[in-house]
């Protein structure tokens, strides 16, 4: 094979290479994350509210005055940050409940603010088995169950 052939076919081959991946990353950067509805798994999620709480998911009420920030997506499911806003006065939030429907056990943790509390925030690390919602549930002085939902989708699951 000569010189002039081989920068020919290999410059063609890379073109072709390029173009493909080209259009793959496209497509990746314009995949929607999935809703909290094509995700959830109610059923095991109702196992971990029952075992922590006593209660199952009807009992939840959503509220815009949890907010969780969490990413969209996350490379690894290992190590996913999340944080915890809660628009309510300290000494009206009870405890602060994380779960994630899909992992082997869903209940994440539990903390408890108490009246002595400064402010009702909360960060952490948890593990993500594959693409779920998070949900944080706050439980009020009161007895109400707020609850907010994130769906993080997961590449590379973090449970084993």
């Amino acid at each position: 094979m000569d010189r002039r052939k081989f920068l020919k076919g290999t410059g063609a081959l890379l073109a072709v290479l390029g173009v493909g991946r080209g259009s793959w990353v496209r497509a990746q950067a314009g995949a929607q994350v999935p809703t909290v509805e094509d995700v959830q798994d109610l059923e095991n999620l109702n196992k971990g509210l029952k075992e922590a709480l006593g209660i199952t998911f009807d009992r939840l009420e959503p509220s815009d005055q949890v907010r969780i920030g969490a990413p969209k997506i996350a490379e690894s499911g290992a190590n996913v940050p999340v944080e915890v806003v809660v628009d309510l006065p300290p000494a009206e939030v009870k405890g602060v409940h994380c779960f994630v429907d899909k992992n082997p056990f869903p209940h994440l943790f539990s903390t408890e603010f108490g009246t002595k509390a400064a402010e009702s925030y909360f960060a952490t690390r948890i593990r993500i088995a594959e693409t779920a919602p998070i949900r944080i549930v706050v439980e009020t002085q009161d007895g109400r169950f707020l609850l907010a939902s994130h769906v993080t989708r997961v590449t590379v699951g973090g449970c084993g």
